[in-house]
């Protein structure tokens, strides 16, 4: 408000003036021009720019600016695309304190501004909660779409594999209810958690996703031994020492979508030499001929909810198909369709 008044928000080619509100329920009243023409906006100030954030102080803009017959306003430290898409889809203006915004005037301006950075970071926050391993518990919500309490959800997340704190899981919770993906509701002494816009998560965590971290790779193919058995060894081999493994999301395709695909089976482990120990000479190291690879990466996400036979979850199946060509995507699409209906 501040800024606002001295006249250091800036917004070209608008001129930016603060005049003092009448009615108390204001937060300022901002007069636009541009040559010879001038509007005036009722402003709502939030110090706070979640996508929940901003569409309270959306629909308040709009009441407020109903009753004083001005336009509506939204003024907070930083808008990105994405929240500029939404302002400009509920006709609301907005603009924040780094030079990005858009300001909307049916017939006479239009008037959009991005790529400016975010000088107001928070701090103490996940950076990302759709990357990584943070991106489990994101993921949980499409595998079970409620729960009683921010415990329950960790208890489900870990009986599925995972390996995240409750802090963790409280911290994504937070954003996923800020960017209007879950809902979070009081009820006795627990906060119940649900899922309330499955297609948007799911559209974060595939704009999000990135390989993961592949340390070692090796070929090799099976000696006397049938791929339904070499996975019964894999996974008890797994139990028994607290290594992780599972097929890739791009083999596990099969039992998701209808797609044929070569003969090579792909896994992930975290310890592709114990593995190989494990196996003894069932396993036959080898580029050529080779029917199994093993990929060696320590991120939990890739193994989050796999399934008894070693099949990746559909989630990581349709994140991994998403990225390849456009028969990998056109699959990708049956396994969302599964996944959200």
């Amino acid at each position: 408000m501040t800024l606002l008044r001295k006249g250091d928000v800036d917004f070209p080619p608008l001129q930016l003036r603060w005049e003092a509100p009448k009615a108390r329920e204001i937060d300022a009243i901002v007069r636009m021009s541009w040559r010879r023409s001038s509007y005036r906006f009722a402003a709502e100030y939030k110090r706070q720019f979640t996508a929940r954030t901003i569409e309270e102080a959306a629909d308040q803009a709009r009441r407020h600016a109903l009753t004083a017959k001005l336009r509506p306003l939204v003024v907070v430290p930083f808008l990105n695309e994405r929240a500029l898409d939404d302002l400009e889809e509920r006709s609301v203006s907005g603009i924040d304190l780094c030079g990005n915004g858009v300001v909307l005037v049916p017939g006479e301006w239009y008037v959009r501004r991005t790529g400016e950075p975010n000088l107001f970071r928070t701090e103490g926050v996940i950076k990302n909660v759709y990357r990584r391993s943070s991106s489990i518990v994101a993921r949980l919500f499409l595998a079970r779409p409620e729960f009683d309490s921010v415990q329950d959800a960790l208890e489900e997340l870990r009986r599925r594999g995972g390996r995240v704190t409750l802090p963790t899981v409280s911290k994504v919770c937070k954003r996923l209810e800020d960017d209007l993906i879950i809902d979070r509701n009081k009820r006795g002494g627990a906060t119940r958690l649900r899922l309330i816009q499955p297609d948007k998560l799911l559209d974060r965590l595939a704009d999000n996703y990135s390989p993961p971290n592949i340390r070692t790779r090796l070929a090799g193919k099976l000696r006397e031994i049938e791929p339904a058995e070499f996975r019964t060894r894999l996974r008890e081999w797994a139990d028994n020492t607290g290594n992780q493994v599972a097929l890739t999301g791009a083999c596990s395709v099969g039992a998701y979508a209808v797609m044929a695909r070569e003969g090579v089976e792909e896994y992930y482990c975290t310890d592709v030499g114990g593995a190989v120990r494990a196996l003894g000479g069932r396993f036959q190291p080898t580029e050529r001929f080779a029917t199994v690879i093993l990929l060696e990466t320590p991120d939990d996400e890739v193994y989050f909810d796999r399934r008894g036979d070693l099949t990746a979850s559909p989630v990581q199946a349709f994140l991994e198909l998403s990225t390849g060509d456009k028969r990998d995507q056109e699959t990708a699409d049956q396994v969302r369709s599964g996944i959200l209906y």
